[in-house]
């Protein structure tokens, strides 16, 4: 099954424990001005390379079973400031946080993340990160010129771990989730998420 678009990530920080903490906000990147927005998503590591067995000088059985090291390329644009510093967990100083940065103490959160696209028919399918947390590599800065300003995403990598999650009765220990429809998309970004609390921030 494909997917076509991109219209929303949901972001959530969770507990050394990878429960959904609740005293955080979820984040949404819906395209929102100067909320940012999702670009683009590549998935990658969900099988595991194949490793043969052999017996009686052939190829006796196929080691398959799991994951391989499953990651995200996210393509995010104008990420606010303080939803960035939160999920790379950047040092902060001065009044409002408004110096960062990079150090021996700089240390990025557990968080899940729910990415929302759409089948060919319209119908909502969602990709759900049950653990891991986001980096960035580097920026970079680059002289404007004569041409038409086309804002380019930032390039964030998200690197995913298993965490257990329960749907209705069935728990199982997953790292990456898929749902079809609406009502399987809200269930498992309440699963995932949590819910929304007042005291978030």
């Amino acid at each position: 099954m494909e997917t076509y678009g991109f219209d929303k990530l949901s972001i959530r920080v969770l507990k050394n424990d990878l429960t959904p903490d609740t005293a955080k906000k979820i984040h949404v990147l819906d395209g929102t001005p100067k909320e940012g927005g999702p670009t683009a998503m590549e998935l990658t590591g969900l099988s595991k390379e194949a490793q043969k067995v052999f017996a009686g000088d052939r190829e006796y059985y196929i080691v398959r079973k799991g994951t391989g090291n499953v990651a995200s390329n996210f393509g995010l644009l104008d990420v606010p400031f303080a939803i960035e510093q939160e999920l790379l967990g950047l040092v902060t100083f001065g009044t409002g946080g408004g110096i960062d940065g990079f150090g021996k103490n700089t240390e990025a959160p557990y968080c899940a993340a729910v990415a929302e696209s759409e089948d060919l028919y319209g119908e909502p399918v969602a990709f759900a990160f049950l653990a891991g947390s986001f980096n960035r590599d580097g920026f970079s800065l680059a002289t404007k010129n004569d041409e038409d300003f086309n804002p380019e995403a930032g390039e964030y990598v998200y690197n995913a771990m298993s965490r257990d999650i329960t749907i209705d009765t069935k728990t199982e220990s997953m790292t990456v989730m898929r749902a079809f429809g609406k009502e399987n998309v809200e269930s498992l970004k309440t699963a995932v998420l949590g819910t929304e609390t007042p005291s978030g921030e």
